[in-house]
């Protein structure tokens, strides 16, 4: 699976991206301070 690395001040956040599927980063001062994850599948 791969990851996205999110350098902050203080530490670094790590976010596993799905196969399929979005990724929000809520960034507040500089500082990540919520991530949301949507996975989706694909209809054959």
């Amino acid at each position: 699976m791969d990851k996205l690395y999110i350098d902050t001040n203080n530490k670094a956040v790590t976010v596993e991206l799905p196969q399929h599927g979005t990724v929000k980063v809520i960034v507040q001062d500089g500082k990540v301070i919520r991530t949301e994850t949507t996975t989706s599948q694909k209809i054959r």
